[in-house]
């Protein structure tokens, strides 16, 4: 796969992530890029780390693994090069989706807000991995269930959940010292990425 048509795919997704946010607060949203960058980082690493963890387990207990990256996979298809990207885009469309919710509709307690992600990760990834298959002539990973129809799993639903509490409790954190922690994240991915 060409990295320019990866990287106007990501780009492309960009805009989508950008716009469906203005949309959703009735105007164009402002981006402090601190914070914007713990969001993208944070969400990353969890992401990346997670589908190392729940993969690996679930190859472990089931017999096969739930989904297998087809677009630059790494670490037996678990993740991929490119999930960094890919969490680090859901990472900034959190940062800029929960400043709306808790500002129009106070929309702002935990619970609320990973049952929120929790549904919404797995109509994303649904919508990333069919657009990949029609721009990119491949699905940037493919799940073996076919219960929704292998771009996404309802089996997903629980890993979901409880990722959206890890990540807005993290976040709670990492926002306070976002230059630090950012910093933090983008070299464990690096090295988990790159050199293991």
């Amino acid at each position: 796969m060409h990295p320019l048509s990866l990287m106007l795919f990501a780009l492309l997704w960009l805009a989508i992530i950008y716009l469906l946010n203005s949309i959703i607060a009735q105007g164009w949203k402002k981006i402090e890029p601190k914070q914007a960058l713990v969001y993208f980082f944070t969400v990353a690493l969890i992401g990346v780390f997670g589908e190392l963890f729940l993969d690996t387990a679930y190859n472990y207990f089931v017999g096969h693994p739930l989904w297998r990256y087809e677009i630059l996979p790494i670490h037996n298809a678990y993740t991929s090069t490119g999930a960094v990207v890919v969490w680090g885009l859901y990472g900034l469309h959190l940062y800029l989706l929960h400043g709306t919710l808790g500002s129009k509709w106070s929309i702002n307690k935990t619970r609320h807000l990973a049952l929120i992600f929790s549904v919404e990760a797995l109509v994303f990834e649904a919508l990333l991995t069919i657009s990949a298959k029609l721009l990119l002539g491949k699905f940037v990973y493919y799940y073996i269930p076919g219960d929704l129809w292998h771009v996404t799993s309802i089996q997903n639903l629980p890993f979901y959940l409880i990722c959206g509490f890890l990540i807005l409790g993290t976040l709670k954190r990492f926002r306070k010292e976002p230059l630090f922690f950012s910093g933090m994240s983008a070299l464990l991915l690096l090295v988990v990425v790159f050199f293991i």
